[in-house]
C-alpha cells in the first residue's frame, strides 16, 4: 500500500471513530434526558400522592358513634369538599384550623355540633350537585352566629 494510501485509509478510520463516538455521545445524552424528564416526571407525581395523602390525613371514624363517626366518614370520604369550607365554630382562631377539614384531623371535630353540623350539611349539599360557593354561603348563614 503506498504511503497516500496509508494516510487515507488512517483518515477513514479517524472519521469512522469520530463518527462512533460523537453516536456514542447523542446516544447518551438522549438516555440522560430522558431520564431527567422521567425523574422530574416521577418526582411530580410523588409530590402529588404526598399531597393527597397529607389531604386525606383524618382520624379514624371508627373512634366514634352517631353523627360524629358520620362526620368523620364524610371528612375521610371527601377531603377535598371540606378542605374548601371555612369552619364557623371559631377553631381557626382558637386551635388555628384553616379549614373544616382540620377539624377531622384531630379529635377537635368529636366534640363540637358545629363541625358535625356543617359537615353532613356540606355532604348532603355537595350531593344534591350544589357548587362550592354556595355550599360556603349556605354554611356561612347557618352556623356563622354559632347555631
Amino acid at each position: 500500500m503506498s504511503a497516500s494510501g496509508k494516510v487515507k485509509l488512517d483518515a477513514m478510520v479517524v472519521a469512522v471513530v469520530g463518527v462512533v463516538v460523537a453516536g456514542a455521545i447523542y446516544a447518551g445524552a438522549s438516555v440522560y434526558r430522558s431520564h431527567a424528564t422521567q425523574s422530574a416526571a416521577d418526582q411530580q407525581t410523588i409530590a402529588a400522592n404526598d399531597a393527597m395523602q397529607r389531604l386525606r390525613v383524618t382520624l379514624d371514624p371508627n373512634q366514634f358513634v352517631g353523627e360524629v363517626k358520620r362526620a368523620y366518614q364524610i371528612a375521610e370520604r371527601n377531603p377535598a369538599l371540606l378542605a374548601q369550607l371555612h369552619c364557623w365554630c371559631g377553631c381557626d382562631v382558637t386551635d388555628g384550623h384553616k379549614n373544616l377539614l382540620d377539624c377531622y384531623r384531630d379529635t377537635h371535630g368529636s366534640h363540637c355540633a358545629i363541625c358535625t353540623g356543617e359537615a353532613i350539611e356540606a355532604e348532603r349539599l355537595a350531593a344534591q350537585g350544589t357548587p362550592v360557593d354556595k355550599i360556603r354561603d349556605a354554611l356561612r348563614d347557618r352556623y356563622e352566629n354559632g347555631e
